[in-house]
């Protein structure tokens, strides 16, 4: 009987955090205006698109990981990215820039973002903020050839934090 009694606590806690899970959903991506200007004069429009859709993806998966029912209602994720710094050129940049080779030309990157969890009253129940960057060029040697591979890299971070700051609230 106590087995019985036992397994049946042990099963109900794994799978209780999904099932106590609360509605969350994810405010469209903004941007800052300092990295709004940045896209229209120099990274390119169309790399906002990729970033948005990056961190969109990145803490929809985080946060389902850990139980979040994504839908309309209940908690409400606004995030924007303040800053972003491709590893490669982008293409806007190499059109711009006819010196630039996307095999050769390589600098520091990352991204830094910010969120705010809002209650279904809109009052903030927590603030997430990261910051990631390349340290030195041979750093950003080390990785892909992708053009956002630290920019990617901080943004996967970053929904990890979104995701805990979710679970700490109590959902």
């Amino acid at each position: 009987m106590r087995l019985r009694f036992l397994l049946a606590s042990v099963a109900f806690a794994a799978f209780a955090p999904a099932a106590l899970a609360g509605p969350v959903s994810l405010a469209p991506v903004s941007f800052s205006p300092e990295f709004q200007t940045s896209l229209d004069e120099d990274i390119g429009v169309s790399e906002g698109e990729v970033l948005r859709e990056a961190v969109t993806e990145a803490v929809s998966r985080a946060l389902a990981r850990r139980g979040a029912n994504l839908g309309p209602g209940g908690i409400v994720v606004e995030i924007s990215i303040l800053d972003a710094d491709p590893n490669r050129p982008t293409m806007r940049q190499l059109s711009d820039e006819p010196s630039l080779d996307y095999g050769r030309s390589l600098s520091i990157g990352g991204a830094r973002l910010s969120a705010v969890l809002r209650g279904a009253d809109g009052a903030v129940i927590s603030e997430v903020n990261h910051r990631r960057y390349n340290t030195d060029i041979n750093d950003a040697a080390s990785f892909s050839f992708a053009t956002w591979s630290e920019a990617r890299r901080a943004i996967r971070q970053f929904a990890e934090k979104v995701a805990d700051a979710y679970a700490a609230a109590g959902n």
